[in-house]
């Protein structure tokens, strides 16, 4: 029942233990994040991590940060952006990059982490009280896979920066406007944030009015009311129709009265609903403005993947007078284009108050006719991924609703610890006293439905008594 090769036949579980790091003060200073891989050669991957924070508290700034890989090995990587320094991006929040390469063995699906301590102090769709002492959590999941026979995958890049801050009652757009190098379709979709073992924040809720665009990932928020919030969307990549990757997103939104006033886009002229396809190669025009009659003045900046395929020519001639600004497009295709997937472009405007800049997003979507094949195959079962063992408090149970195992922690003596689980009527279903590690997993399958008791004795002593109950 313990999953213990040897016994119980081969459970394919990965030792790893979730190491925090400590420091002297308390932090809640994580405003979000992402991870992100590219694919160097074999099972060489390049993993990038990004984190916001605020840089106001010094005493919890990361010049390095603990990545778990998923197939056992965890370790420290380097930040890498402004001389290692870190960067800051808009008034209080810091952008800081970490770098590091990995070399799995073996076949698999993995589970990149990233976890770390804390949430910001004061987020309302987080249980009350509760999201100062929540870990930030994201993770992403790389197939790795035989090079001959399939498919390599490069995570999604994020070509923008999440500006954070709105007002209330005023609609809030915001885009990281995703590339694929590899040319995937990729689909959002909007998800509860992770803290501990992935689990959903507590007390999660998502507030009314919001959604995210599943074809090019604009996060809208209409009607906002004050606060302070957070979000989280899932990018998942097809390759012929198959899945190929995940990834997650994580960051708030900052509503408060004082943040300055945004304008309005008008429609984006030259497309059908925020989209344009392409059958052959083309020029086309497309035509945008952003007013803004309170700000001092306004611009639009294109972001896009575009910019890094051959196959197109982007020209964006920008010019604005005081308070309305215009974007001109002009995108030339030349085709031979295959990309399975949409191209994303994002308008970003800007409304300059004084030394203030404030930031607002509208995204399209452009495709091309593709019959693409692809000369390998997409690895099976993405989602199903190598086991992490649980970060789990000493002499605790989880989960305590389970369908066919539990996991448990003795900690670090547990060559002194018997577990023995009882039944209702008191009598001992299992018994083992020859632990070999700390954190452990109970096969329980072959159990019926009903509650347990779990007992953690030392010499000939009852030191707790935990209970679960098997659906």
């Amino acid at each position: 029942m313990i999953s213990k090769l040897s016994r119980f036949g081969k459970i394919r579980v990965l030792f790893i233990s979730l190491l925090l790091v400590a420091f002297n003060v308390k932090a809640d200073h994580y405003y979000g994040g992402y991870i992100s891989y590219t694919h160097i050669s074999g099972f060489k991957y390049e993993v990038t991590v990004v984190t916001y924070a605020d840089n106001s508290k010094v005493n919890s700034d990361r010049d390095s940060v603990n990545v778990i890989w998923g197939d056992g090995i965890e370790e420290y990587v380097q930040r890498t952006n402004n001389n290692g320094n870190g960067e800051t991006v808009f008034p209080g929040i810091k952008k800081n990059i970490y770098k590091g390469e990995h070399i799995f063995t073996k076949e698999g699906n993995y589970q990149l982490v990233f976890v770390d301590n804390f949430r910001p102090y004061d987020i309302l769709n987080i249980e009350a009280g509760k999201s100062g002492s929540t870990l930030l959590y994201f993770d992403a999941i790389i197939p790795v896979a035989d090079t001959v026979s399939f498919c390599q995958n490069n995570a999604p890049s994020f070509l923008s920066e999440p500006y954070m801050f709105g007002k209330p009652g005023e609609d809030y757009f915001l885009s990281l406007t995703h590339f694929d190098i590899d040319g995937d379709s990729l689909s959002f979709k909007l998800i509860s944030p992770k803290a501990t073992n992935a689990y959903s924040v507590p007390g999660y809720y998502t507030p009314d009015r919001v959604s995210i665009d599943e074809k090019t990932g604009l996060f809208s928020w209409i009607d906002p009311p004050f606060g302070n919030y957070v979000f989280a969307y899932e990018i998942e990549e097809y390759r012929n129709g198959q899945l190929i990757g995940v990834s997650v997103a994580d960051f708030p939104v900052f509503i408060k009265r004082e943040n300055k006033t945004k304008g309005a886009f008008s429609d984006v002229n030259g497309t059908t609903d925020g989209s344009f396809h392409f059958n052959s190669a083309e020029e086309i025009e497309l035509n945008i403005s952003y007013e803004n009659f309170e700000a001092d003045a306004t611009f639009i900046k294109v972001v896009t993947g575009l910019v890094y395929n051959i196959n197109f020519i982007i020209t964006n001639n920008a010019s604005s007078t005081a308070n309305v600004a215009y974007s001109l497009l002009k995108i030339d295709y030349l085709g031979n284009d295959f990309a399975e997937g949409a191209q994303i472009i994002t308008f970003k405007a800007g409304s300059i108050y004084g030394s203030d800049t404030i930031f607002d997003y509208k995204s399209i979507s452009i495709t091309t006719a593709s019959n693409q094949v692809w000369r390998c195959s997409v690895p099976p079962n993405v989602k199903d991924v190598v086991e992490i063992i649980p970060l789990i408090p000493v002499f605790e149970v989880i989960s305590n609703l389970f369908d066919e195992s539990v996991w448990m922690n003795v900690g670090e003596n547990f060559e002194d610890f018997t577990i023995e689980v009882l039944d209702l009527r008191g009598r001992r279903v299992f018994k083992d006293s020859n632990l070999e590690s700390a954190t452990f997993k109970l096969d329980l399958s072959h159990f019926k439905a009903s509650m347990y008791l779990f007992r953690i004795i030392r010499d000939d002593k009852v030191i707790t008594t935990l209970k679960a109950v098997k659906k």
